[in-house]
């Protein structure tokens, strides 16, 4: 038991040799304080630049997502004013077609008027040969 006693006691005396090996002069911690508050420093001004240029690309991203918009919103129109173009084309390619029909109808009637007038004209034409044309008294 006194064995275990002497060496609980060795083991005090080396632990509490390391552990003042371990403690700082005043100095040297204060220049360990130093140092670390500078890189506090130097970390909370790398941070407010990381801040800084994260809040300058979101700006950035926010007006290409405005721009985006304005686009969309162009194309949009676009494709409306597109739309009423086909209709217009539609509605004129209509009235085309009822005029061409027109026309044709035109052209057949003016066809069947001019059969008509020559064959009126031929049915004189051989009546006046048929009967001898008499002089005229002035």
């Amino acid at each position: 038991m006194k064995l275990h006693v002497l060496l609980l006691a060795g083991w005090s005396a080396i632990a509490a040799c390391s552990a003042h090996a371990a403690f700082f002069t005043d100095e040297e911690a204060h220049n360990q304080i130093r140092q670390l508050k500078e890189r506090v420093s130097n970390l909370e001004g790398s941070g407010k630049q990381q801040t800084e240029t994260i809040k300058q690309q979101a700006e950035t991203i926010k007006q290409q997502i405005e721009t985006r918009k304005q686009q969309i919103r162009e194309i949009f129109d676009l494709q409306a004013q597109i739309e009423a173009q086909k209709d217009e084309l539609r509605r004129l390619r209509g009235q085309d077609e009822v005029l061409a029909h027109s026309l044709q109808e035109a052209d057949k009637r003016q066809r069947d008027s001019y059969i008509d007038l020559d064959a009126r004209l031929r049915r004189l034409d051989k009546l006046e040969t048929a009967v001898p044309s008499r002089p005229v008294k002035p």
